[in-house]
């Protein structure tokens, strides 16, 4: 099985590196990996670095934001499966091998979705996140139950004549946006039931950004009287949901990601360094409780 990894870039190569170290060693006899970095104009050695690596299709060119570039990732890639991981984000070790078992054991999913370990900047446990398949009440409320980092899909959703690309306008949520259409499309998805990638809380990550923000009002003001009476209830609908789901429940695990080198040992090639997580918790410091 082939997969294409799209990463869009701008200006992170310090995170960019472990990012492309952890897309790499997924590689095994029978899973052959396309990475895309589709750079947005970096200035800070990132098309050096490109330079010096024939195993990624590294392309430097002038995009509208983070959404048009995974796009014009898209549009190149040539994988049965696709995905992106924005440069602060890494895959586990053998996340790959358990999504090529899922699709190959699942034809009929067309988006394969799992669970995400999320750290701090040096790597460190701070919470995990269990995906949950989102419902339509829960996503017409702008609420994306999934990280993208831990998200698959076929490549009969973005290739040929019915390809349904992000779209560009959106700056924030355009993965909210894309998979909400999907969906009412009828796309098939399902969840992989085991932890798949890392996300990094950097504290300027884009979903809580100013820009989200004011994205999140456009989708709550756009929701009629009836969506809006009803919200209470299908906000306690869906806790139920994850806790009857064992959303909420998680076993003392280990994850290992690689971890940022110090600048006495820039051009060392980093290595993965396992984490114990001995009291896991779902609790997100300064986000949303439960989301």
């Amino acid at each position: 099985m082939k997969f294409t990894v799209v990463t869009p870039s701008f200006g992170q190569l310090s995170y960019l590196k472990l990012n492309a170290a952890s897309v790499a060693d997924q590689r095994t006899d029978d899973i052959e990996v396309e990475h895309i970095i589709q750079d947005g104009g970096s200035t800070d050695g990132t098309r050096e670095w490109l330079a010096t690596r024939p195993d990624i299709l590294g392309v430097a060119e002038k995009d509208a934001g983070m959404y048009d570039a995974i796009n014009r990732g898209l549009i190149k890639g040539s994988g049965d499966v696709f995905s992106w991981l924005n440069c602060d984000e890494q895959y586990l070790p053998g996340a790959l091998v358990k999504v090529r078992d899922f699709f190959v054991a699942h034809p009929d999913v067309d988006i394969a979705v799992g669970h995400t370990v999320v750290v701090d900047v040096e790597g460190g446990y701070m919470c995990h996140r269990k995906a949950v398949v989102p419902s339509s009440g829960i996503l017409r409320r702008g609420r994306l139950p999934v990280h993208s980092s831990s998200m698959f899909f076929s490549s009969r959703l973005v290739k040929g004549p019915g390809a349904v690309m992000f779209d560009p306008e959106w700056k924030a949520m355009g993965d909210w946006a894309w998979l909400k259409r999907l969906l009412e499309n009828g796309a098939h998805i399902a969840r992989i039931d085991g932890f798949l990638s890392t996300f990094t809380d950097t504290g300027d990550n884009l979903g809580t950004s100013p820009r989200a923000k004011a994205e999140m009002e456009r989708v709550v003001g756009d929701l009629g009287l009836l969506d809006h009476l009803s919200t209470p209830f299908v906000r306690a609908s869906e806790y139920f949901r994850k806790f009857m789901d064992g959303y909420y429940r998680q076993v003392p695990f280990e994850y290992a990601l690689y971890r940022p080198l110090p600048s006495s040992e820039d051009g060392v090639s980093p290595q993965r360094k396992v984490i114990h997580v001995s009291d896991p918790t779902f609790y997100w410091k300064g986000h949303m409780f439960g989301q």
